[in-house]
């Protein structure tokens, strides 16, 4: 609380666009320019009424982008975990029993959201038939698509504003922390200052896909990327 605020750049975090658990291709279908919006979208306190309202920024104020980039396996099981919580939030007994915290329950909530929107998926003129084909073999293929999606869209953003970029793979954080949280300070031109804490790492979920649905996943991922996408993410998937 004591410290000042970095005389270069400050940190901030966004999720941009093209987000959601359940929602069909008329929501979660991005253009560079909508992706760019929710980027730009955030919230903030008022200082004098304590109250949070939504505003929306000029993206011409970012100076630097740090993009991070999530094992697309673990995320969706983690949109899982999400989805879980804001159900045990609204006291949905009963879907927490239909879809309990296990491999099971996953895939057959990974079922359900896939059935519930294959029609609108299927007659929507913006996924080519080839793509649709792809998603048959692939549990919550809906996320995938996203995944790919997102990072094409950031790299792009990242190059139409023109930005100095860094990155970094969330297993860094686990495999070489020290070195991994010197290069994002060097980026953004800050010393660290105090002690560093500890990463807490994530689970891994891999036996929640079986191997031909995990190569499935790649082949669509790898169709929906461009180059420089597939470059950063197709470890993933080897």
């Amino acid at each position: 609380p004591n410290r000042g605020l970095p005389e270069n750049y400050i940190l901030t975090k966004t999720h941009c666009g093209g987000r959601c658990n359940e929602c069909g291709p008329s929501s979660y279908l991005e253009t560079k320019e909508s992706f760019l919006a929710s980027c730009a979208r955030g919230s903030r306190v008022s200082s004098q009424s304590k109250t949070k309202r939504r505003v929306q920024y000029n993206p011409e104020i970012v100076q630097r982008a740090i993009h991070l980039v999530r094992d697309p396996f673990n995320n969706v099981v983690s949109n899982f975990h999400l989805e879980q919580h804001e159900q045990a939030k609204k006291g949905r007994d009963d879907w927490l029993e239909k879809y309990p915290n296990d491999a099971n329950g996953f895939r057959k909530w990974c079922q359900a959201v896939d059935l519930k929107y294959a029609e609108e998926e299927k007659l929507t003129r913006l996924i080519p038939d080839f793509i649709i084909d792809l998603f048959h073999d692939i549990p919550c293929h809906k996320a995938f698509y996203l995944f790919a999606q997102w990072h094409n869209f950031a790299i792009r953003t990242i190059a139409d504003l023109q930005l100095p970029s860094l990155t970094i793979h969330y297993e860094d954080y686990e495999d070489h922390f020290n070195a991994t949280a010197r290069q994002i300070f060097d980026f953004l031109d800050v010393e660290i200052e105090g002690k560093v804490l500890p990463f807490a790492s994530g689970k891994q979920y891999i036996d929640y896909f079986s191997s031909a649905e995990r190569t499935a996943a790649g082949e669509l991922v790898q169709k929906l990327s461009g180059k420089e996408t597939w470059q950063i993410v197709k470890k993933y998937f080897s």
